[in-house]
C-alpha cells in the first residue's frame, strides 16, 4: 500500500502473509471510513461494498487466532524494552496496556470474526450478490434499495452499528501497523541506475519495507522481497497507455527497515 502526506509518499511492502492481511484490513477500514462519513447512497454503497470484503478476508483460517498471537508477540517484544533506560515507561506500559486489552477482547469474541453480521439479512443478501458485476442493482436487491433512500442519517447509523461489532479487529490492525511503522529508523539511501538491492539479517525477522520519496517524483518504488533478500526497483510511467520502465538514472530515497 502507498501512504503519503503533504510532502511525501510512502511505498510499503509486507515481508509475510500476516502482515499482508493487516494491511488489506487497514485499506478496507479507511476506505470505509470514506463511505460511512458521506451523505449520498453512493457513499453508503461504499461502505457495504466495503464490509463485504472485510467479512471475505475474515472467513479466509483462523484470523482472530493470528491477531491475538501477532499481539501477544508484540506485548512480549515490549516488555523486553522495560530495563532500556532510554524508553518513557509511561509510554510503555499504555501501549502494553493497550495490546492486552485488545486481546481479551478478541478472546471474549465466541466464533469466527465477523459472525454475527452474517445473521443479518440485508447484509446476507448484499454479500451474495457482491460477487456478481453489477448484482446489487435496485431490481436484483429491491431491499437494499429502499434501505438506500432512508436519510443519511439513518444509514450512517446503521452503517455505524454494523461496524462497531469489528472494532477490535480494525484496533488490534492499527495499533500492530503503527507499532512496527515507528520500529525502523528512517536511512537515507541510494538506487544506483534505478535499482537496490540489499541483504537482510537472518536472524531478524522483519514484517515491512517501507520507501519515501518526495511526492513530486516521477518515479514510484516496486518492492519485492523476503524475510532474507530485498529488492526495490524505482519505476516510471510517463502515460497510463505505456508500460512502466526502470529510469537509469540514480535515485535517492528514505528507507525503513520495520521490525518489531
Amino acid at each position: 500500500m502507498a501512504t503519503g502526506n503533504t510532502d511525501r509518499i510512502i511505498f510499503e511492502q509486507p515481508l509475510n502473509e500476516r502482515y499482508r492481511t493487516l494491511m488489506r484490513l487497514e485499506m478496507l477500514f479507511l476506505q470505509a471510513d470514506f463511505g460511512i462519513h458521506g451523505d449520498e447512497e453512493w457513499h453508503s454503497r461504499v461502505a457495504l461494498d466495503t464490509l463485504a470484503d472485510i467479512l471475505e478476508i475474515l472467513t479466509r483460517g483462523d484470523l482472530r487466532s493470528e491477531l491475538i498471537k501477532e499481539l501477544e508477540r508484540v506485548t512480549a517484544n515490549l516488555h523486553r524494552l522495560e530495563e532500556n533506560p532510554g524508553v518513557d515507561g509511561d509510554r510503555l506500559y499504555y501501549v502494553i496496556g493497550q495490546c492486552e486489552d485488545i486481546i481479551i477482547r478478541l478472546r471474549s469474541q465466541h466464533g469466527q470474526l465477523g459472525s454475527a453480521l452474517r445473521q443479518d439479512e440485508l447484509l446476507s443478501s448484499i454479500m451474495q450478490r457482491s460477487g456478481i458485476a453489477g448484482g446489487t442493482c435496485a431490481f436484483d436487491l429491491p431491499g437494499f434499495h429502499r434501505w438506500l433512500q432512508q436519510p443519511a442519517m439513518q444509514r450512517r447509523l446503521d452503517l455505524e452499528d454494523w461496524f462497531a461489532a469489528l472494532t477490535a479487529v480494525r484496533q488490534a490492525c492499527d495499533l500492530i501497523l503503527s507499532l512496527v511503522r515507528d520500529s525502523a529508523i528512517p536511512r537515507s539511501q541510494t538506487a544506483h541506475d534505478g535499482v537496490y538491492q540489499r541483504n537482510l539479517d537472518r536472524s531478524t525477522p522483519y514484517q515491512m519495507i517501507c520507501v519515501e520519496l518526495p511526492r513530486e517524483s516521477p518515479w514510484f518504488a516496486e518492492i519485492s522481497g523476503s524475510k532474507h533478500f530485498i529488492t526495490i526497483r524505482f519505476m516510471q510511467q510517463v502515460s497510463t497507455l505505456d508500460r512502466p520502465f526502470q529510469t537509469d538514472r540514480d535515485v535517492e530515497f528514505v528507507l525503513r527497515c520495520c521490525v518489531l
